[in-house]
């Protein structure tokens, strides 16, 4: 496999993020492999495929009013096609509170999209099963 572009898949992740804060599941989707694995490693989540992708993020937004990803710091690796992020997350839960943490997420990608996403994610899990 040929080394993969470091800016593209910067974009790639900055893409991903942005349709989680906009709750479009289907854009979401979009972005990943058939056989993609979500899992929240620190909560032992593991969701495997797009369907159950997709009722991971339908859960999260009757418990997620709003939320930011923001304050990005990435290290790519282009060789293995992977992206490691920091970030800063702020949401509104549907009971009205505030919160924010920070995480760390582990990209693994194919050329046709995003293969495994290994969430290290402080507080409460929102992608919880």
């Amino acid at each position: 496999m040929t080394h993969a572009n470091p800016a593209d898949l910067i974009r790639r992740v900055e893409d991903y993020f942005r349709d989680v804060d906009r709750f479009d599941t289907d854009a979401i989707l979009a972005h990943l492999t058939a056989a993609c694995v979500l899992e929240v490693v620190n909560h032992g989540s593991v969701q495997e495929g797009l369907e159950a992708i997709r009722a991971t993020y339908e859960r999260r937004a009757k418990r997620v009013k709003r939320s930011w990803h923001g304050d990005f710091q990435h290290t790519v690796d282009t060789q293995a096609w992977r992206v490691a992020t920091r970030l800063t997350v702020r949401r509104i839960d549907t009971d009205g509170s505030a919160v924010e943490v920070h995480n760390l997420t582990l990209f693994q990608f194919e050329r046709s999209g995003i293969q495994r996403i290994s969430i290290w994610m402080s507080g409460d899990n929102t992608l919880g099963g």
